[in-house]
């Protein structure tokens, strides 16, 4: 089976955790890189021995023959690159947050649902091994079937340095942790049928709100409780 080509769209802060995974991805390999940043381009490019390099995503659906996309960027462009993607036939996998809305969230499904493309979310929470422990338990159906969860995030870790525009947006530990700390509750208990969020600013340095807890019912009946904060200080982070 011939290897699968791909492009990486983004060459910010987690480009190169990006790269060494696709490394290590048997049938599959990074040919080509984007960025409207030429440093970053470089750094990411030379690291990495990629020679192929835009800085206009247009450009490279144009130039390259590719089998996948991986969109590494900030939210705001994903709708833009994902339905680039779809018109070019080119399947996508997209950073989350997927969209800084709902009707860009749908948008992009139907571009992708249109042109027959699949379309996956970068969720990786999920696939970490203490996370896969747990539902492996679950699956042996050893303790039964759950009825509640609680999942717990806390930290003070300095995340704003590498990752400035995160104190600028209206919306934070939600969108950038939480997403993480939801998936998990969806992976071990079932989907979500309601949601109850509350959520506080404690930091007076950044835009959005740092802590959150939320309540969800799950369609397995199950109930779970989600707390995240960035806001909590630890003895060791």
């Amino acid at each position: 089976m011939a290897e699968l080509r791909g492009a990486l769209i983004g060459c910010g802060f987690f480009a190169v955790n990006q790269m060494h995974a696709w490394r290590d991805v048997e049938g599959a390999s990074i040919v080509a890189i984007c960025d409207r940043d030429p440093d970053r381009l470089r750094v990411v490019g030379d690291q990495f021995g990629i020679a192929r390099r835009y800085t206009d995503a247009a450009a490279l659906f144009a130039g390259e023959r590719l089998d996948f996309v991986d969109i590494a960027t900030t939210g705001p462009s994903h709708r833009t690159l994902v339905e680039m993607a779809a018109q070019h036939g080119v399947p996508a996998i997209c950073q989350k947050p997927f969209a800084p809305s709902l009707a860009d969230a749908q948008a992009m499904v139907k571009a992708c649902t249109d042109a027959g493309v699949p379309l996956m979310v970068h969720e990786n929470f999920r696939w970490q091994s203490p996370i896969q422990a747990v539902r492996t338990v679950l699956d042996s159906g050893e303790i039964g079937t759950p009825f509640f969860g609680r999942i717990s995030f806390r930290s003070a870790y300095d995340v704003f340095s590498g990752q400035p525009y995160l104190a600028t947006g209206k919306r934070f530990i939600i969108e950038d942790l939480g997403i993480h700390i939801l998936d998990i509750a969806r992976f071990l208990l079932g989907d979500v049928s309601t949601v109850t969020a509350r959520t506080a600013r404690i930091n007076p340095g950044i835009a959005g709100e740092d802590v959150a807890t939320m309540l969800m019912d799950h369609t397995s009946g199950a109930t779970s409780v989600i707390d995240c904060s960035y806001a909590t200080k630890l003895a060791t982070e």
